[in-house]
């Protein structure tokens, strides 16, 4: 189901020939849907938490002059008990890597089918005080590891996170500096917004196929 927030970008983004570039890249085998504006490059990286020693994520990423796009899936099939603490601690981590912009709750599927997660957008600084030492540089290397980049000073982070039926979704468009505001521009929040996801079944619920 698409957010307000989703259909606003599309809005902003459906004039000029960048528009026509994007398109939906499912995958099934990990339970999601996300678009990207060209065929995203596949790698794998470790996620390493306070509370997760060790996690395969799978990156999909799709890199231009002004903006990255990136899809990390957490697998963490032996732990979907623990999903609210686990989602709370991927927020935590995010806050780390500068100064919170923004934050919500985010909701993808309608009715029953509902699924709840957070939407946060950070400004990112490298000069974050934390809350005990070397939390900011734990943070830093822990995305990196789930991004395969660093967030630089002054990129803005739009991340729609969420847990699902055993694994960890955070969908991160990143609005990288240039002359103008690192806000400009609506391709992150775009990005950011157009997760759907796989039911139990294997299939996808019928308003994902809204235009």
């Amino acid at each position: 189901m698409r957010s307000m927030g989703f259909m606003v970008a599309a809005a902003l983004m459906a004039s000029g020939p960048a528009a026509a570039a994007w398109q939906e890249y499912p995958t099934p085998e990990l339970g999601y849907v996300v678009e990207f504006p060209a065929k995203p490059t596949l790698s794998t990286g470790m996620y390493k938490t306070v509370l997760v020693p060790s996690a395969t994520a799978h990156i999909s990423t799709v890199k231009e002059d002004h903006a990255v796009y990136v899809a990390s899936v957490v697998d963490l099939l032996n732990r979907k008990e623990e999903g609210a603490t686990l989602l709370g601690e991927a927020e935590f981590n995010l806050q780390l890597l500068g100064d919170l912009n923004g934050q919500s709750i985010s909701r993808v599927e309608p009715g029953k089918d509902a699924i709840f997660g957070r939407f946060i957008t950070i400004d990112c600084r490298s000069g974050k005080t934390p809350d005990q030492p070397g939390q900011t540089e734990a943070a830093r290397m822990w995305f990196k590891a789930i991004t395969g980049m660093d967030c630089p000073d002054k990129a803005r982070l739009t991340a729609n996170i969420f847990f699902n039926r055993g694994r960890l979704y955070l969908i991160q468009g990143i609005n990288l500096p240039t002359d103008q505001d690192a806000s400009f521009g609506p391709a992150a929040l775009r990005f950011s917004n157009s997760i759907s996801f796989y039911g139990a079944d294997g299939k996808r619920h019928a308003a994902d196929n809204v235009q």
